[in-house]
């Protein structure tokens, strides 16, 4: 009886244990994901990185040609390369594949769990089920298409899309239909745009973030001409934070190789924050995703 008793609570005990080692190892999973505090499509790398908050790559992912990158909630990580959108485990199974024709600089996960996707050179968006069925197309409208057509892009709140027209220095939003119902003109290159929760938007072009009001008024501008120490060559992606500061990439890719600070944080005075300097790690940024 005694003997029976020991071995029952032996068993019990080691139940307790195995639950505390599994709960652990969750716990351990969880600590390793909010490590991460930035994702970066490198596109001249072929990699996504993940950074922590000392600037440490925690995690590669080959990723050809790759210009919009996402961490989602679950670990999964979300990217554009060269010719489709790939959704990758943290054990970097590929649990969604979407391959095209055409180049795509732009990818989304969006609230209904569908996934939008930019296809350039045919100057389209889709949006993506995750058995990679396309259901709904957005056609645009532009007067230069092909490589040039777009690079950034965004679904909205309210349903519509703000589209970065890269050679028509163009930012344009569209409405559920494809409508244009705003445009925001930049003299030089467009790259990237964000709404703002106040309704401002905010748009990277090769030298400039600008602000624009919900009229279309420009109503702030940072012009790195007038920071040379950054060594800009052409700004890329950047992501408006809650606290009114501004992340923002410069690609340095093509042929100014590590000679200028790819990542800086920037304020509404127009302060320089923060550079992250390792140019030779990430010289061909092309857009980031801050962890909040």
């Amino acid at each position: 009886m005694n003997v029976f008793y020991l071995k029952t609570k032996f068993f019990l005990l080691f139940l307790i244990l195995s639950t505390i080692s599994f709960g652990s190892s969750l716990t351990d999973k969880k600590e390793k994901k909010e490590d991460t505090e930035f994702v970066i499509a490198a596109s001249e790398l072929d990699k996504v990185l993940l950074l922590n908050s000392n600037k440490e790559i925690v995690r590669e992912i080959d990723a050809e040609n790759t210009y919009d990158a996402w961490e989602l909630e679950n670990g999964n990580v979300l990217y554009a390369w060269h010719y489709g959108v790939r959704m990758v485990t943290p054990s970097d199974s590929v649990c969604f594949n979407y391959e095209s024709e055409d180049e795509i600089f732009a990818c989304q996960p969006l609230a209904n769990d569908n996934i939008l996707i930019a296809e350039c050179t045919k100057g389209r968006l889709l949006e993506v089920n995750f058995k990679g069925e396309i259901v709904k197309e957005i056609p645009l409208t532009f007067n230069i298409g092909g490589h040039s057509c777009f690079r950034g892009v965004r679904k909205l709140k309210n349903g519509h899309y703000l589209v970065s027209h890269y050679a028509d220095k163009t930012v344009r939003e569209y409405n559920e239909n494809g409508v244009v119902i705003m445009e925001f003109k930049r003299p030089v290159n467009v790259y990237a745009s964000q709404r703002l929760d106040n309704g401002n938007t905010v748009i990277s072009d090769r030298f400039s973030i600008s602000i624009y009001d919900t009229k279309g008024a420009l109503i702030w501008e940072f012009n790195t001409k007038e920071y040379p120490q950054l060594g800009v060559y052409h700004l890329a992606g950047f992501q408006y934070l809650p606290n009114d500061e501004i992340v923002v990439c410069n690609w340095l890719g093509h042929a100014p190789y590590q000679k200028g600070i790819p990542i800086f944080k920037i304020n509404l005075e127009k302060e320089i924050l923060w550079k992250y300097e390792n140019a030779k790690q990430t010289y061909s940024c092309a857009n980031i995703q801050v962890i909040q």
